[in-house]
């Protein structure tokens, strides 16, 4: 039986709604310190680098100054201890222009080697590291692309940088040898025996050998997984989808790199 309203009743005054809260947009990016990035890539990379390529791009610049800046300390050292005639002298003996050329002119490029300013080096270093940074973020951008993954710019240029986190302990090592061995002695192009061509030594092989061995590095290995973590958080894709186009890229490399060892 349904009750029927009369007349007399009052209609309740309605309540006021309460009025919306203002809406809370999200963060541009993960919250992540500097600090905590770093360690993070070292300690535990799959969780921190999908948080980081979320960051906006300066963010990038944190491991690209210290990686530049670790450079600059390192050229500078080396260019101050190191005989620059004497190193200019042994690289052109072990090249194949060394049969093209005589003594007198060997001398006359070492000379003129080291009558060059001592800062040109490392100021031109400073400037590699972000350059480098940028083509090989636009190389891993455009061919993530080019295979149908949703990745921008920005992302992969900081996947790219934070990637190259280790190279701090190899500049680290690297200044370390210059305080700890003679200069010259130093083989500038594969400083650290963290390859077999390091251990082997560059004159008990062929140079596209010697290259190869060379390339199969612990900490390149090490950063070419990084790359494949931050890379595929960066395009929303597989881990090994991005660790296989790197190792891909690197081999192609590594190529060019030994037929210009034969040529030259």
């Amino acid at each position: 039986m349904t009750e029927e309203t009369t007349g007399n009743e009052q209609v309740a005054p309605a309540t006021p709604e309460p009025e919306p809260e203002p809406v809370q947009l999200p963060p541009a990016g993960p919250g992540i310190s500097a600090c905590a990035a770093m360690a993070g890539v070292f300690m535990s990379p799959r969780e921190t680098l999908p948080r980081i390529v979320e960051k906006r791009w300066p963010f990038a610049l944190v491991p690209i100054i210290l990686v530049a800046v670790l450079s600059l300390a390192g050229s500078w050292i080396f260019t101050s201890k190191v005989d620059m005639a004497q190193f200019v002298r042994d690289q052109i003996k072990q090249s194949k222009f060394a049969s093209q050329m005589s003594e007198s002119q060997i001398e006359e490029a070492a000379d003129r080697a080291a009558q060059r300013p001592k800062w040109i080096q490392p100021v031109i270093g400073v400037f590699v590291v972000p350059l480098i940074t940028v083509i090989l973020a636009a190389i891993f951008w455009l061919v993530l692309l080019a295979f149908g993954n949703e990745i921008t710019f920005g992302r992969s240029f900081q996947a790219t940088a934070w990637a190259f986190l280790p190279s701090l302990i190899t500049g680290v090592i690297f200044l370390v040898l210059l305080f700890v061995k003679d200069a010259n002695a130093i083989d500038v192009q594969n400083p650290i025996a963290t390859n077999l061509a390091a251990i082997l030594g560059r004159d008990s092989m062929p140079k596209p050998l010697y290259v190869l061995l060379a390339g199969v590095d612990v900490f390149k290995i090490w950063i070419i997984a990084l790359l494949g973590i931050g890379l595929a958080a960066a395009g929303r894709c597989r881990i090994r989808t991005a660790v296989l186009s790197v190792t891909v890229l690197y081999a192609v490399w590594i190529a060019l790199r030994m037929g210009l060892a034969a040529i030259f």
